[in-house]
């Protein structure tokens, strides 16, 4: 029984890591999405020095932040790499048209 279990939530944990970012309906932004988690690192803080049950508190904390927060913080990496992949790539192209631009003048 706790094999199925296994399964079926490595199952559930795969299907989740594959999905797509929110619908475009409702698209945010890195900011908002940054703000969020930084509210919520707040709450975290606040309920673990000020909760009296650490032990249930610390877990219903841990199963919040890897079910729902994870989703919106590999959002935030995947356009964290595609903006520094983004900055490379403009970066690369004009320095390469300037170096176009310097052989053509000294022709």
């Amino acid at each position: 029984m706790k094999e199925l279990q296994k399964i079926s939530h490595s199952g559930v944990m795969m299907e989740l890591s594959s999905e797509e970012e929110v619908d475009p309906k409702e698209k945010l932004t890195s900011h908002e999405i940054s703000d969020i988690l930084g509210k919520w690192q707040e709450v975290s803080d606040f309920v673990e020095k000020r909760h009296p049950e650490k032990l249930s508190t610390g877990r219903a904390s841990a199963l919040f932040n890897a079910r729902c927060l994870t989703f919106f913080r590999n959002i935030l990496k995947r356009r964290q790499k595609q903006t520094s992949l983004d900055r490379y790539f403009v970066k690369v192209s004009s320095s390469e048209s300037q170096e176009s631009e310097a052989k053509k003048a000294r022709l």
